[in-house]
């Protein structure tokens, strides 16, 4: 259930990184066909033998390469017009990467529900935490979405995603308050997390910036500034996992007192979410009454979503967690 953890992170949290960025071109012609030549072997279309010569600045190292070799082992082709974009930002020589990595005690199929219910576990944080999250999706499939906060706002893409749903790649752009500096620009963000036990997943977050200076970026890895962004992570992992364990310990006044979850759809998504908690962690109270309705009593209806594929597992989810170490 402390998955509810990971799905903000994957969104809203991702934002905070983004918008670190300050607004950067991408990289120019020759850097990004040098940079898919050196770490691909690759000649992107419209690339020369001459464009992929190795540039003097840049040295192509294992760890300059990794991203490269990391989204192209994603499935991300320079073919396509946004791989094109990706790979250009990437090659840039001025990127910078924040890194969290942790373990969340919960299963995989929490996880999953919440990355594909953002607005959801928006609502659920905001609930319990008193905070001002929104998430809201702009297509039918969920691929777009725009998430914000008092000081964060932005659009993101769901790139690509794996079957399971455990390996996800977002790319997107929006503006952010960070240290009293106004920013904007675009990011790219790798979530992945695996099982690791029954009810316990592993976490690896992944967030690229692209300044375009060698100043801006000394500011971006300035050491109050990077401990600012990712505090912000943290923060957000703790709000998540704290909402969670509310839930799952049946404190469900916040969810009474939150207007969203009077609505028909919200006491729906409640009972939904209550569902698959008692089939993957077990019944750890008796089931609540759903929160009252300000409009007559509606009939019964079927589930909006379809509930991901679980094993029935009646342990009940451990209460101690291991927040995520940055790296």
């Amino acid at each position: 259930m402390t998955r509810i953890a990971i799905i903000l992170i994957t969104t809203l949290v991702c934002c905070s990184l983004l918008w670190c960025a300050n607004e950067a071109p991408a990289a120019d012609h020759t850097s990004y066909c040098s940079g898919m030549y050196n770490c691909l072997q690759e000649i992107p279309t419209g690339c020369s033998p001459d464009d992929c010569d190795q540039q003097a600045d840049n040295r192509y190292s294992n760890e300059y390469c990794s991203i490269f070799k990391d989204l192209q082992a994603r499935g991300l082709r320079s073919t396509a017009s946004q791989g094109r974009q990706i790979y250009q930002q990437v090659s840039g020589k001025h990127r910078v990467e924040y890194t969290l990595e942790g373990t969340l005690p919960m299963p995989a199929e929490v996880m999953t529900y919440l990355i594909n219910n953002l607005p959801f576990a928006a609502h659920l944080v905001n609930a319990y935490q008193d905070t001002n999250f929104e998430a809201v999706y702009l297509d039918r499939n969920k691929k777009r979405f725009s998430g914000s906060n008092e000081q964060l706002s932005g659009i993101f893409t769901t790139v690509l995603q794996n079957e399971s749903q455990t390996n996800s790649l977002y790319h997107g752009s929006g503006t952010a308050d960070v240290l009293g500096l106004g920013l904007r620009g675009s990011a790219l963000f790798l979530f992945d997390f695996k099982e690791t036990g029954t009810q316990e997943i592993t976490y690896n977050a992944r967030c690229f910036v692209f300044p375009r200076s060698a100043f801006v970026r000394s500011i971006l890895n300035f050491f109050l500034f990077r401990r600012s962004i990712i505090g912000e992570l943290e923060r957000t992992f703790g709000y998540i996992e704290d909402s969670a364990m509310a839930f799952h310990r049946g404190d469900r006044a916040p969810i009474e007192n939150y207007p969203p979850f009077s609505t028909p759809e919200g006491r729906q998504q409640i009972e939904e979410f209550q569902l698959l908690l008692q089939c993957t962690l077990g019944v750890a109270e008796a089931a609540p009454a759903p929160p009252a309705a300000d409009t007559p009593k509606q009939t019964a209806q079927e589930p909006a979503g379809k509930l991901p594929s679980s094993h029935i597992n009646h342990s009940e989810l451990p209460l101690k967690t291991n927040h995520g170490a940055e790296r």
